[in-house]
């Protein structure tokens, strides 16, 4: 009897560390848990259990944090959080070794920490959103915000960057705007905002100087935000047109084949 309770303890205590408690953090778009044999809808501040299935239609975005950790989705489709936590653990060397190497276009001296599962995301900044642009003027100084933007980034403070890079993009045209878009995504991944940033990344302009650096980072956000489908048509498209060169290719090719294999 005492060696069946010690069993019967051992599978309850594994039941209990292998579901744990996660807040729906961030929502946009419908979002909906699977309950019994109903999907019902979830609201921005719910509780849900990691061993969850959630769907999302299209368009929709969500995150899910607790306990340090967090899950990120911005593809419609079915997913267990559990799965997707492990597999965020899993990537999440893979996903800052990425930010750090991409980071160095941003500035030279750029350096994360990690940034993937454990990271929170933080309160959001302005939309910056096409229709909210300004052509560049007088009155704005973009070098200046590029600069500052930049100081910001080597001082670690990302989301303060974003922001910057933000201001810049918004009174900016052709490669300087993409220049700062992307500094923008790049600032925001690597403050854990990973919604966010796969929004600048799909708002900007797929050819460019800018082409493959976008092409690489939103392959990487887009795997660890379940948009596999995303992730191989982007860097399938940026092996195939010649926009990359070098290590980047690789990259590409081993991201490509993770993408893939999900």
């Amino acid at each position: 009897k005492k060696v069946a309770l010690i069993l019967i303890f051992a599978v309850a205590m594994a039941i209990v560390l292998s579901a744990s408690p996660l807040t729906v953090s961030w929502l946009d778009g419908k979002v909906e848990q699977l309950s019994g044999s109903s999907w019902i809808p979830l609201n921005l501040g719910d509780k849900i259990d990691s061993a969850s299935k959630v769907r999302l239609a299209a368009g929709a975005s969500a995150e899910f944090t607790g306990g340090g950790r967090k899950i990120s989705l911005t593809a419609p489709g079915v997913f267990v959080l559990d799965t997707l936590l492990k597999r965020g653990l899993a990537s999440a060397k893979a996903t800052s070794g990425a930010l750090d190497m991409l980071g160095k276009l941003v500035d030279p001296k750029a350096q994360t920490t990690d940034v993937t599962a454990a990271g929170v995301r933080g309160a959001a900044i302005g939309d910056q959103s096409a229709d909210s642009m300004t052509w560049e003027s007088d009155t704005v100084d973009t070098d200046a915000l590029m600069a500052s933007a930049r100081q910001l980034v080597r001082d670690g403070h990302f989301v303060e960057a974003a922001d910057k890079f933000g201001q810049a993009a918004a009174a900016a045209d052709g490669d300087r705007k993409d220049d700062a878009l992307y500094g923008q995504a790049w600032a925001l991944a690597a403050g854990g905002r990973t919604i966010e940033s796969v929004k600048i990344l799909r708002m900007m302009r797929p050819a460019g100087v800018w082409a493959g650096p976008r092409a690489l980072l939103l392959g990487r956000l887009d795997i660890d935000s379940g948009a596999k489908d995303e992730a191989i048509s982007v860097l399938q498209a940026a092996l195939n047109g010649g926009t990359l060169a070098g290590n980047d290719i690789q990259m590409a090719k081993d991201m490509l084949g993770e993408a893939q294999s999900m």
